[in-house]
C-alpha cells in the first residue's frame, strides 16, 4: 500500500505544472459532479415520496403521487427518446446515408468540412 503512494508521488514529482493544474481542476470537477449526483438523489427521493390529499376536510387520506415506479420513471420511454435520436427518420439520400453512420463518422465527416 505504501508502495502505491510512493509511485503517485513520484508521478506528480514528474509532472509539468500545467499538468498538475489540470489534473486538480479535473479532480474538483468529478467532486462536484459526484456531490450534484448527490442532491439529485436525495431530490429524487423526496419526490418519489410524494403525496397527495384525496379526502376530504373532514376526512384527510394520502395517498402517492406515483402509484408505480413507470409513473416516477418511464425506463422504456426513455430508451425509445435516445433511439429516436440517434436514428430519426430520414427523407433525402443524403440524410439516410448518414443515419447509417456511426455517431463517431458523423462527427468526423462534420469536422473534415472546409469553412
Amino acid at each position: 500500500m505504501a508502495k502505491l503512494g510512493m509511485e503517485r508521488l513520484k508521478d506528480v514529482e514528474m509532472m509539468t505544472l500545467s499538468e498538475f493544474h489540470y489534473k486538480r481542476y479535473a479532480q474538483e470537477y468529478k467532486e462536484i459532479d459526484q456531490e450534484y449526483h448527490m442532491h439529485k438523489t436525495a431530490f429524487l427521493i423526496r419526490n418519489a415520496a410524494a403525496t397527495k390529499n384525496t379526502g376530504t376536510e373532514k376526512n384527510p387520506k394520502e395517498e402517492y403521487v406515483f402509484k408505480e415506479f413507470k409513473d416516477f420513471f418511464d425506463y422504456e420511454r426513455a430508451l425509445t427518446h435516445i433511439d429516436k435520436g440517434l436514428y430519426p427518420q430520414k427523407k433525402d439520400h443524403k440524410e439516410a446515408e448518414q443515419s447509417r453512420l456511426s455517431p463517431a463518422q458523423i462527427a468526423l465527416k462534420h469536422n473534415s468540412r472546409k469553412g
